[in-house]
């Protein structure tokens, strides 16, 4: 304590202090003061270099964008309410178990032109980006009616591959029992309804250009079907069927 009293009064008093008191002062700075003298130099060199510019210290620029994939296009499910999906084996040119929920399948359903309903269902198929498309013509089938014994004209298309088939005609496919709840409970308003059917087919469909066929053994779907629309598709490109064609 003695020694860092007498260090103070060396510091404060060094430019009037006699010569001998500045020499023993030098000397117990050197031994007890090296630290502080070298914290109080690099202090005031600091204060005394002018401050760094903003640009020497430019953070590095990556030119490269950075490689995001683009997210997949978000699908509307088959129905708002739940409870849709399609389930179907395929024998032939295209062999599968279709086994599709209602939140990944799209799903449509309005009357034809030529009386009845067409039910349509689309779903993504295979690892080249195609869809696969299920089209049910039913052409008996009359609104809010449950039924069974039903003729279906069916036709299947690989959007992106350009491959139709169809069954040429409703004799070929038959729905065995088909079941109609009507959508928001106001039926006369609304004619909207969720259909529950279950069928079969006895021969395939067939290529419309080239060779080769698709037997759906057995299929079970619930869709929707909006009696207050019509179905505007081109019946010559979906329905393959020269009898609907001749009709409209």
């Amino acid at each position: 304590m003695i020694e860092q009293s007498k260090l103070r009064v060396c510091i404060f008093g060094w430019h009037t202090s006699a010569q001998c008191l500045r020499s023993w002062c030098s000397k117990i700075w050197a031994v007890v003061g090296c630290s502080s003298v070298a914290v109080f130099s690099c202090t005031a060199l600091a204060l005394d270099r002018p401050p760094i510019e903003q640009s020497q210290v430019a953070p590095p620029v990556n030119s490269a964008a950075p490689n995001i994939p683009a997210a997949p296009p978000k699908l509307t499910p088959c129905l708002a309410e739940g409870g849709g999906f399609l389930k179907a084996r395929l024998t032939g040119s295209i062999k599968a178990e279709l086994n599709w929920s209602n939140q990944d399948t799209e799903c449509s359903g309005a009357t034809r032109p030529s009386g009845g309903v067409r039910v349509r269902f689309s779903h993504a198929i295979g690892k080249e980006g195609h869809r696969l498309v299920l089209l049910f013509g039913i052409p008996g089938l009359k609104e809010g009616v449950d039924s069974r014994d039903l003729p279906v004209n069916l036709t299947l298309i690989r959007e992106g591959a350009g491959e139709f088939y169809g069954t040429r005609g409703d004799d070929k496919c038959m729905i065995d029992r088909l079941h109609q709840e009507a959508l928001a409970g106001i039926p006369l308003r609304n004619r909207r309804y969720r259909v529950i059917a279950s069928g079969f087919c006895t021969q395939p469909a067939r290529a419309v250009v080239g060779e080769g066929s698709i037997l759906v053994t057995r299929f079970d779907f619930a869709g929707r079907v909006d009696y207050s629309e019509e179905d505007s598709t081109d019946e010559r490109v979906v329905s393959v069927s020269a009898s609907e064609s001749a009709e409209e």
